[in-house]
C-alpha cells in the first residue's frame, strides 16, 4: 500500500488551497489597482495637457475616480453585449452571424439609448442653442434624428415578420447605424456639441468592438494581439480623456470645470484687489489652475494672491460680500 502524500502547511498556517486562493486574489486586486491607477493617471494627464500643464500631484482620489469611470464605461458595454447575445430575440434569429448581426445592432442600439438617458445624471450635457439669424435647428442635426426612429421601427418589423431576406434587413440596420454614428459623432468630434448622443456613440462603439471579439474572433488570443489591443486601449483612453472626462460632473469626480469667483489680494501679481470670474480646473497645495472666458490655456494663481474663492460665477447672492 502506497503512502498517501500529505501537503505541507503553508508558511501562514493556512491550508495550501486556501493560501493559494488568497494569493491569487491578492495578485488580482493588485493588478486591478495598477490598471485603475494607470488609466486614471493617463486620463488626467491628457486632460490637463489640453490646458497647458501636467498632473499636479500623482497621489489623489481624482486619479482613481478618472480610472474608475473609464473602466466602468468600458466594461458596461461588454456586459450589455453579453446580455443582448443571450436574449431570446437574438438567439431565435436565423442565419449565420452576418445575418444575425442586424438583430444585434437593432437590440443593442435600443439598450444604448436607454443607458444614455440614465447617464445624463453623471455628465453635464450641453444645451443646444439656435444660431443667430436661424429660426430652426440645422437640418444636419434634426433630419438624422427623425429618420432613426422610423428606420428602427421598420427594422423591427422586418426582423419579426421575416418577410424579406436577411440581407435586406442588414442593409436597413446598417443605414440606421451609420446615420446615427455620423450624426451624433459629428456633433461631438466636429461641432463640439456634447449631448446625449455622445454617450450613445461611446456605448455603441465599444459594444461593436465587444461583439466583434465575442462572435467573430470568439476571444481567440494569438501572437500579436497585444499590440493591437494596446492601440485600441490607448485610443479609447485618448477619446475618453479629450471628449468625455471633461463633461463628467465634478461632484462625481469628473473633470468638468467649476465656476468660481476669485477675490484677489492687493499684493496679487495679476489684477490686484479685483474680483474675477473664472473656471477652476484644478487646485494644488501651491495655488489654483483657472481658465478665463475665451482662454484656451490655464492660468496659475498662487494661494498668497487669493483672498477668497466663491464657488459660483454669480456673486449677486453672496451674502458675505454684502454686509448689513
Amino acid at each position: 500500500m502506497e503512502p498517501v502524500e500529505v501537503q505541507p502547511p503553508s508558511p501562514s498556517g493556512l491550508p495550501a488551497p486556501v493560501a493559494a486562493s488568497l494569493e491569487t486574489i491578492s495578485k488580482s486586486v493588485a493588478a486591478f489597482a495598477i490598471l485603475l491607477y494607470g488609466c486614471g493617471y493617463l486620463i488626467t494627464s491628457i486632460y490637463y495637457s489640453g490646458y497647458g500643464f501636467t498632473e499636479t500631484s500623482p497621489l489623489r482620489p481624482r486619479i482613481v475616480a478618472a480610472g474608475a469611470w473609464f473602466l466602468l464605461f468600458t466594461l458596461i458595454p461588454f456586459a450589455l453585449v453579453t446580455r443582448v447575445l443571450r436574449s431570446n430575440h437574438y438567439v431565435k434569429a436565423k442565419g449565420k452571424w452576418w445575418f444575425k448581426a442586424p438583430t444585434f445592432v437593432f437590440l443593442y442600439f435600443g439598450v444604448c439609448l436607454l443607458f444614455a438617458t440614465q447617464a445624463r445624471w453623471i455628465f453635464d450635457l450641453d444645451t443646444y442653442t439656435v444660431p443667430a439669424g436661424s429660426s430652426q435647428m440645422d437640418w444636419k442635426v434634426w433630419v438624422p434624428l427623425l429618420l432613426i426612429i422610423p428606420l428602427s421601427i421598420l427594422v423591427g418589423l422586418v426582423l419579426n415578420w421575416l418577410r424579406v431576406p436577411p440581407s435586406a434587413s442588414a442593409i436597413w440596420v446598417a443605414v440606421a447605424a451609420v446615420l446615427m454614428v455620423w450624426s451624433f459623432g459629428r456633433d461631438v468630434f466636429v461641432r463640439g456639441y456634447f449631448g446625449m448622443g455622445a454617450i450613445v456613440v461611446w456605448f455603441f462603439a465599444v459594444g461593436i468592438i465587444a461583439f466583434f471579439e465575442m462572435r467573430v474572433r470568439s476571444w481567440r488570443m494569438v501572437l500579436g494581439d497585444w499590440s493591437w489591443s494596446t492601440i485600441l486601449v490607448l485610443g479609447a483612453l485618448l477619446v475618453f480623456a479629450s471628449f468625455y472626462y471633461p463633461h463628467i460632473k465634478s461632484s462625481w469626480g469628473g473633470g468638468k470645470p467649476i465656476p468660481v469667483t476669485i477675490y484677489l489680494t492687493k499684493d496679487s501679481v495679476i489684477m490686484p484687489g479685483q474680483i474675477v470670474n473664472a473656471l477652476l480646473i484644478d487646485e494644488s497645495d501651491s495655488g489654483l489652475y483657472v481658465v478665463g472666458k475665451g482662454d484656451k490655456k490655464a492660468t496659475f494663481i498662487p494661494h498668497n494672491s487669493v483672498g477668497l474663492v466663491y464657488f459660483s460665477d454669480n456673486v449677486s447672492d453672496f451674502s458675505l460680500s454684502k454686509p448689513k
